[in-house]
């Protein structure tokens, strides 16, 4: 192969990442793993070419699946169809499935002026359940700010009060001697 062929080759990444997800217990030299990312790219283009030959010889411009399955057949690699065909419906349903959801996405039935208006009254709520958070955390600051408040002033009026106390009682302790 040439090096404009290694734009139409599949990765070297990703068949290394498949030859050690199907072969966990096998080791395999970077020389063979080549070989095999070589060999899986030159199958890969005989495939094509005889599925282009067979949608030819059938007068159709588009290479369709079951052009590709006759080129299997006249390869020798029949064998594989039954496979080929199983793994075809399993893709087509993942593409089935994709495309449902993305329907649903991007058509789920409700006009656009509808599903806007119901994003306008869901900001909305949330804005108005942010101010409720704001104001009780504000509340709670207030409280927190008012109960320390609460306690300088009677740490101040119990400062305050001892000396008066200690002075009454020294009063009381001259008022006695003087009996």
């Amino acid at each position: 192969m040439s090096d404009n062929d290694d734009d139409l080759c599949v990765p070297k990444s990703a068949m290394y990442k498949l030859i050690k997800e199907l072969l966990p217990q096998v080791r395999l030299s970077g020389d063979a793993k080549d070989l095999i990312v070589t060999s899986c790219n030159e199958f890969i283009h005989l495939l094509a070419t005889e599925s282009n030959l067979v949608c030819e010889n059938q007068s159709k411009r588009l290479i369709l699946p079951d052009h590709v399955l006759l080129a299997l057949d006249n390869l020798g690699f029949g064998e594989y169809k039954n496979d080929c065909v199983e793994v075809m419906k399993q893709m087509q349903e993942e593409v089935d499935k994709r495309r449902r959801i993305k329907n649903k996405l991007d058509k789920p039935g409700i006009p656009q002026e509808e599903l806007l208006r119901q994003q306008n009254l869901l900001f909305a709520e949330a804005r108005k359940q942010q101010q409720i958070m704001d104001n009780k955390e504000e509340w709670q600051r207030m409280q927190q700010e008012a109960q320390q408040a609460l306690q300088r002033q009677a740490s101040l009026n119990q400062e305050l009060i001892n000396p008066v106390l200690k002075s009454s009682v020294t009063t009381q302790e001259d008022d006695d001697n003087y009996d």
